[in-house]
């Protein structure tokens, strides 16, 4: 079975592909800036990439979003067992603010 974040087949929006350690794409499925870690297959990175890592998802989403009007979603959902990440607006479709506690 192959991965579709390893495979990356079909990539929206680049928004960079500078670090050879991840890539920073629109998500197919919800169209926002999804960072994916592309070193291996894992969910598990050292503190320093995970921190550089960061950096570049949310200067991203500065750019698209506007300073912290964003928030940074860790869950994995559709593909479980690759680490990716998705910077998502603060405002939801319903016009409800995520409060500010739970931004960033």
């Amino acid at each position: 079975m192959s991965c579709e974040l390893c495979n990356l087949d079909t990539i929206v929006h680049l928004y960079d592909d500078s670090d050879p350690r991840f890539i920073i794409i629109d998500c197919m499925s919800c169209l926002v800036p999804m960072i994916v870690w592309r070193q291996s297959h894992t969910m598990s990175i050292p503190p320093r990439d995970w921190a550089e890592m960061e950096i570049a998802l949310r200067t991203v989403a500065d750019k698209k979003f506007g300073k912290h009007n964003y928030y940074i979603d860790r869950q994995q959902r559709a593909v479980p067992d690759h680490l990716h990440w998705h910077a998502r607006s603060a405002t939801l479709a319903n016009g409800y603010t995520m409060p500010e506690y739970e931004l960033n």
